[in-house]
């Protein structure tokens, strides 16, 4: 038998051939620095973008602008993500991750120095708007090089670590933004801003190993959105932030109308964010049981927050109740989101995770705007439940995916008869399954498999 013929009988032997010279082993330990470093930075992406919402005061007053025109900074920073998340990414793909890591590092360091300096709201504008740009690309980015850095046996646990600390970011991002503000000035904040990121981007050059793709041609925007699921997941994605944002928005309105204390708003946010936290690690854990179950689970829980707080009668306790159920479930969505994706779209997990941070950003643009014709014609009682009526339509997409989330590994594993192996060659039809699979039954959604799944 030929050597080329091994494959037949020993599918996971090619890996390490496959691998390339550049590509890392297999750590058979957590590897904590790198993933901690992506985490960091993450982290400090996620309160950068949501840091103008303590600091606008401060803004329009040194400008000399309106508090809603001081707005627009966050408007910019979301079009820089939506409009260019997708000719960034498939740019990035042409490079070792790495060096595509130290450039959006360096880029982001660079829209927070512009803003911190800007003379004028313009100038603070397209500052931001580099941000967003930069931030898409850690989107897209961060996952796929977590998963590779810890390899198939601790891909769950690196996913659920970097998203840990995007909740710490939502959770205290704007707070702490808040706290530097009233202490130093909103410009020191940005100083600060961009001097933590070039921290993280040295941390990053010094950590993270040097993963080179195959030089071979990946699938396209087209081809990878036709992959079986991925753009389900990423509408289901999109439904859950569109939703998630049709109440966020309006939450201070909603509060007000029940007569709560200012301060309850505050509360609020806070426990949206530490929630999430308590969602990430539970939610890290039942996808290491079932991807799809977890793809259930966490719409299914912010539609029981949102249920909760449209009948919450205005009792304060039971608000809260709700917004903690909504808090948790929304941040395991977007964990559970993104590890659908990367397993649906293995062939091509970056620009699977575009496709889905494009269609998030939408959702994120239009829940706003959904929102506010609420508002408007229904009354701010009823935005809980238009909010419901999105998250349903996540659930019962959801439901469609059981079948493409299990088979997703074997078939990227080389299970299926059309599937090319990791060296790019076309496989030969396998009369038989392989002894060895990385995702035996009743396993096949597992995180150890997503990692085996990424070229």
């Amino acid at each position: 038998m030929t050597k080329s013929a091994a494959p037949l009988t020993e599918p996971a032997a090619p890996l390490p051939e496959a691998a390339g010279p550049t590509e890392p082993a297999a750590p058979t330990r957590f590897p904590w620095a790198p993933i901690l470093v992506l985490g960091f930075a993450w982290f400090l992406a996620v309160a950068i973008e949501l840091s103008p919402a303590g600091l606008l005061g401060g803004i329009a007053a040194d400008l000399n602008i309106s508090t809603a025109a001081a707005g627009t900074l966050t408007t910019f920073y979301a079009l820089g993500n939506a409009i260019l998340v997708l000719p960034l990414t498939a740019l990035a793909l042409r490079f070792s991750r790495r060096s595509a890591l130290n450039v959006v590092m360096a880029a982001f360091v660079a829209s927070n120095l512009i803003v911190a300096v800007a003379p004028t709201l313009a100038v603070a504008d397209a500052g931001r708007f580099l941000g967003g740009a930069c931030y898409a690309l850690i989107c897209t980015l961060f996952p796929a090089v977590a998963v590779r850095i810890a390899g198939p046996r601790h891909a769950g646990k690196a996913i659920t670590v970097v998203f840990a600390a995007t909740s710490l970011g939502v959770a205290l991002g704007a707070p702490l933004a808040s706290l530097a503000g009233d202490a130093f000035g909103w410009r020191v904040t940005f100083v600060a801003a961009a001097a933590l990121a070039l921290v993280a981007g040295m941390l990053m050059s010094f950590t993270v190993p040097a993963v080179r793709e195959r030089r071979q041609k990946g699938p396209s925007f087209i081809q990878t959105a036709r992959i079986p699921g991925v753009m389900r997941v990423a509408i289901g994605w999109a439904l859950v932030m569109l939703a998630h944002f049709v109440v966020l928005t309006y939450i201070d309105a909603y509060l007000e109308d029940l007569g709560v204390p200012k301060y309850v708003t505050s509360v609020t946010l806070f426990l949206i964010g530490a929630s999430g936290l308590v969602g990430t690690i539970l939610i890290g854990r039942l996808t290491s049981r079932s991807v799809y179950a977890a793809l259930l689970a966490a719409p299914i829980t912010v539609a029981v927050g949102f249920t909760v707080l449209f009948l919450s009668g205005g009792n304060l306790a039971i608000v809260l109740l709700a917004v903690a159920l909504w808090g948790l479930g929304i941040a395991a969505a977007v964990v559970v989101y993104q590890q659908a994706l990367l397993l649906t779209g293995r062939r091509a997990p970056e620009t699977a995770t575009s496709i889905g941070v494009l269609l998030a950003q939408a959702g994120f643009a239009a829940g706003a705007t959904v929102g506010g014709v609420t508002l408007d014609s229904f009354g701010v009682a009823t935005i809980p439940l238009v909010g419901l009526a999105f998250v349903a339509g996540s659930i019962i997409i959801a439901t469609t995916l059981r079948n493409t989330i299990r088979n997703s590994p074997a078939q990227a594993a080389g299970a299926g008869p059309s599937c090319p192996d990791l060296s790019g060659r076309q496989q030969p039809r396998i009369r038989r399954r392989p002894r060895q699979l990385p995702c035996p039954s009743g396993r096949a959604s597992s995180p150890a498999a997503l990692g085996s799944a990424l070229p």
